[in-house]
């Protein structure tokens, strides 16, 4: 991904932002649909096409956690694990999900399919305890083996179009 295209996708929006500052996080989103994360030369990109440092455009990319600075799987489970979450058995969907797909805690499987990740609040209070499905799908409440069905079925699925290629 180049600043130029960074720049195209941005110039719709910009006058929507009254602060240059706030189009960083969709650069950077939109810099991660190619790859599936945000190696150093997408930031770079993003920095040049917002006019701000790399370093300052890293501090913001490695903030979120489902902005990935680092390779992930192609398919990625995000389980939350805020207190609403935790209190319906989240830990225990995401030990059983570990334990399934043979990982020792948050990671990658080894064939590169799966990435497993704790974060924060996914907004969906109300289905505790919930997960994320490749930063889109939320799925809960679940069960932990609700959770491994899951991922039979994902293993069946065709992996997000960046793979595509």
């Amino acid at each position: 991904m180049t600043a130029h295209e960074i720049e195209e996708y941005l110039a719709p929006m910009r006058h929507e932002y009254a602060d240059t500052r706030s189009l960083i996080l969709p650069a950077l989103r939109h810099a991660q649909e190619e790859a599936g994360w945000l190696p150093p030369g997408a930031m770079a990109a993003v920095a040049e096409a917002t006019g701000f440092s790399q370093a300052y455009v890293e501090s913001i990319a490695t903030f979120y956690d489902r902005l990935y600075v680092a390779p992930v799987g192609r398919r990625v489970i995000n389980v939350c694990v805020t207190l609403s979450c935790m209190l319906r058995g989240s830990d225990e969907v995401f030990a059983h999900l570990a334990d399934y797909l043979g990982l020792d805690g948050e990671g990658t499987t080894d064939d590169g399919m799966f990435t497993l990740a704790k974060v924060q609040c996914l907004g969906a209070c109300d289905r505790a305890p919930c997960l994320q499905v490749d930063a889109g799908q939320q799925l809960g409440p679940l069960e932990p083996a609700d959770a491994t069905c899951l991922v039979d079925d994902l293993r069946e699925q065709d992996a997000p179009a960046r793979y595509d290629r």
